[in-house]
């Protein structure tokens, strides 16, 4: 099986998305596919993480040039990733925004010139089964299906988050953006042999708003925990100087931790709280996100810490008493944070911040994690922080429940399905 994988996000980019690019990468190869895959040339970006790319066993790797924002931030200062990254992150995020609105489909879109000129050329003078496509972002899916229809190739396209279906943050910003994405989202859809998507909420909702046959040719791909990542890191515990919650990865669009600050800062007023209470924050956070912090009242109990590598981040969640994930209550149902199954791995006590009756509470409370409170909620944030200071010292353990979650369960189950892909074109063609 000969795949042609095309992902804008792949190491030395760390991330979610880089992530789940390798280990499906990683997983396929395994397997017996031999993986060709496309990406950009270095660009800024507030994920490293070069070590991930030693897990990659991709048949051969391409990079191509861009003209898209963080390409040309990164030509702009060259190496000095320390001005950059400051120029960044110092920048207000409506202004980040208001750039991302004007780019017809996406921001990305700067790549695809030099993504068109390497696939034409990989597909003119190799054979491929298919063209692999991991989305967002969704320009992407733009050049993969041009080079679909252009060499008359099967098309495998894999949603990781939601393009004009996302309900809680508009990225369009008028009605002729997305109008034209919208346009465009659903040709690709109609032209997709296959749709994998990172949740369950994700294809019914794709199923609802465009095509219900989307059920009978799509396969659910959760990002899921690699037990590979697990066998090595050096067992930690909670240091027991103080009373920990840490929180991973970025906050951005709707998603706050003021509403946590707000119910601390009630409880510390009250007396219910232990003194040594910490919040460690580990990421690269934007100016809003320190703004909160300021104006919390609790900014002595706040420690921001640097963003660390996939691996060095799951070791330090070993010594947390408690993780905390944040999904906004206006959020679409099938909205997941892809750090849950690794939080879940490591048997933690988890604060999950999340929609009541979102698919992130129906996974928690399927693997026995019963902390759960909406966002927004200052009063139930409360409660089951009072929960936790009770429980102080026990972990739930790991569920049986999230085993079927495990990564490469879950990609040999996605090179079955190409397989069956793989075989029906070659009946076809017979």
């Amino acid at each position: 099986m000969n795949i042609l994988y095309i992902s804008y996000f792949f190491p030395p980019l760390g991330g979610p998305a880089a992530i789940r690019n390798t280990k499906t990468v990683k997983y396929l190869s395994k397997a017996g596919a031999k993986v060709h895959v496309i990406t950009v040339e270095d660009i800024e970006y507030a994920y490293r993480d070069p070590k991930l790319g030693e897990e990659v066993q991709a048949y051969a790797l391409q990079r191509v040039p861009s003209l898209d924002p963080m390409a040309l931030l990164r030509k702009i200062f060259g190496n000095k990733h320390s001005k950059s990254q400051f120029v960044y992150k110092r920048s207000p995020e409506r202004l980040k925004l208001l750039i991302r609105r004007l780019y017809p489909i996406d921001e990305k879109i700067g790549w695809l010139p030099g993504l068109l000129k390497a696939g034409r050329n990989l597909l003119a003078n190799q054979t491929f089964d298919f063209i692999f496509v991991s989305c967002g972002p969704f320009s992407s899916a733009v050049a993969a299906y041009k080079l679909a229809e252009e060499f008359k190739i099967k098309l495998v396209v894999d949603y990781r988050d939601y393009w004009t279906l996302l309900s809680d943050y508009d990225l369009m910003g008028n009605a002729l953006k997305r109008w034209h994405s919208h346009r465009w989202e659903r040709r690709i859809i109609k032209r997709a042999d296959l749709l994998v998507c990172a949740t369950k909420g994700i294809r019914d909702s794709l199923a609802e708003s465009f095509d219900p046959t989307i059920l009978n040719r799509s396969l659910i791909l959760y990002n899921g925990h690699d037990e590979e990542d697990f066998k090595n890191i050096t067992h930690k515990r909670p240091s027991g100087e103080f009373f920990s919650l840490a929180y991973f990865g970025n906050i951005y669009a709707r998603r706050s931790l003021k509403y946590l600050y707000a119910a601390i800062l009630e409880l510390e007023r009250e007396h219910l709280i232990p003194q040594k209470l910490r919040v460690l924050l580990y990421g690269n956070f934007n100016r809003e996100v320190h703004d909160e912090v300021a104006h919390s009242g609790i900014e002595e109990r706040i420690i921001i810490m640097p963003q660390l590598t996939h691996r060095k981040a799951l070791s330090a969640m070993q010594e947390a008493d408690a993780l905390v994930l944040a999904i906004n209550g206006s959020s679409p149902k099938g909205t997941l944070t892809s750090k849950i199954f690794e939080y879940l791995r490591l048997g933690k006590s988890i604060l999950a911040l999340v929609p009541p009756s979102g698919e992130a509470a129906e996974l928690l409370k399927e693997c026995g994690i019963s902390s759960v409170c909406a966002m927004e909620s200052i009063s139930q944030i409360k409660n089951c922080l009072s929960c936790l200071f009770d429980n102080f010292g026990t972990e739930p353990g790991v569920s049986p429940a999230l085993y079927k979650y495990e990564r490469s369960s879950q990609v040999l189950a996605l090179y079955q399905k190409l397989t069956l892909l793989v075989e029906n074109n070659s009946n076809t063609k017979e």
